[in-house]
């Protein structure tokens, strides 16, 4: 996670997610509090994308540190 992402900004983006139906919220009654986190079905598809783009990413980054 990026350094200047604040604990607000993630639990946002993670209740946008799971509005969105990306995500699903598991959340257990005990002491202290414990969430997880887990890909619905739709977001199982996304995967695939998100892989293409840590490859284009990771290439991208290479390319950034290599030209003149």
């Amino acid at each position: 996670m990026p350094e200047e992402m604040t604990h607000t900004t993630l639990s946002r983006q993670l209740k946008t997610l799971e509005e969105e139906g990306l995500i699903i919220r598991r959340e257990y009654q005990q002491i202290p509090p414990k969430v997880e986190y887990s890909l619905s079905e739709i977001g199982e598809k996304f995967k695939d994308v998100l892989n293409v783009l840590k490859v284009w990413g990771d290439q991208y980054i290479e390319y950034l540190h290599n030209r003149p």
